[in-house]
């Protein structure tokens, strides 16, 4: 994933100041791909969200909570951060939903595609285009908020402690509050852009996927490689 200056880029290397200067390329590399392939994941799973009639939003925002924890997993595997599955999703929910309620944006396209679902074929069609691009990037800039969550949160030691609790939705609260949304949004549109034009959201909907996080698996492949679920 091609990452140009911008929100993304100086996320990591808030993180890796905070970390003491230990992210090595190899792990801002894994970085970036985990958010792209995410991203295109979600992009690709909403936008089949975009074809169920008057939910198409809903449907589209569901799908990309999923997403959001499960990026947050990995990112957490890269960096050596202990973390319960269930704190990743609960910090992924708080995100998500600071994230909609505070981007009109978001909400015009939650909206205005399950509006859009229910004109059959264009309308439908819209519909599936809006909410590829709210997926990837609801991805994007849930990313960069948790690398600054992450930021905020590590101790001197190394350590991270994030608590399942109203003070870490608070703290999110005011890192959402305090973060340029606009610009972080329109870096992910442009993102979602590049992926489109370089063949990868063709490819990620060609490819065969794990059913519970999305990840790419190859034929014959019993477990997946990321989650370790059983593939059918």
């Amino acid at each position: 994933m091609s990452i140009p200056p911008g929100a993304l880029a100086k996320a990591l290397q808030e993180l890796d100041r905070s970390m003491r200067k230990s992210l090595d390329g190899t792990k801002i590399e894994n970085i970036k791909n985990i958010i792209g392939n995410y991203a295109i994941a979600a992009a690709v799973a909403s936008g089949v969200a975009g074809v169920a009639p008057g939910f198409a939003g809903v449907a589209a925002a569901l799908t990309q909570a999923g997403f959001v924890w499960a990026t947050y997993v990995q990112i957490n595997k890269t960096l050596n951060i202990s973390m319960s599955e269930n704190t990743a999703k609960f910090i992924g929910s708080a995100i998500v939903t600071n994230l909609v309620t505070s981007a009109g944006a978001f909400i015009a396209i939650l909206i205005g595609s399950s509006i859009l679902s229910m004109v059959p074929v264009l309308g439908q069609a819209a519909a599936i285009a809006l909410n590829a691009g709210l997926g990837y990037t609801i991805i994007y800039v849930s990313a960069i908020i948790y690398l600054k969550l992450i930021t905020h949160m590590m101790q001197p030691d190394g350590t991270l402690h994030v608590a399942e609790s109203d003070d870490t939705k608070h703290i999110i609260r005011d890192i959402i509050k305090e973060s340029n949304l606009k610009d972080m949004i329109k870096e992910g549109k442009a993102s979602y852009k590049q992926a489109k034009e370089d063949g990868s959201i063709d490819r990620a909907k060609n490819a065969k996927k794990c059913p519970k996080c999305g990840s790419e698996v190859k034929d014959g492949q019993r477990f997946c490689s990321e989650c370790g679920s059983l593939l059918q």
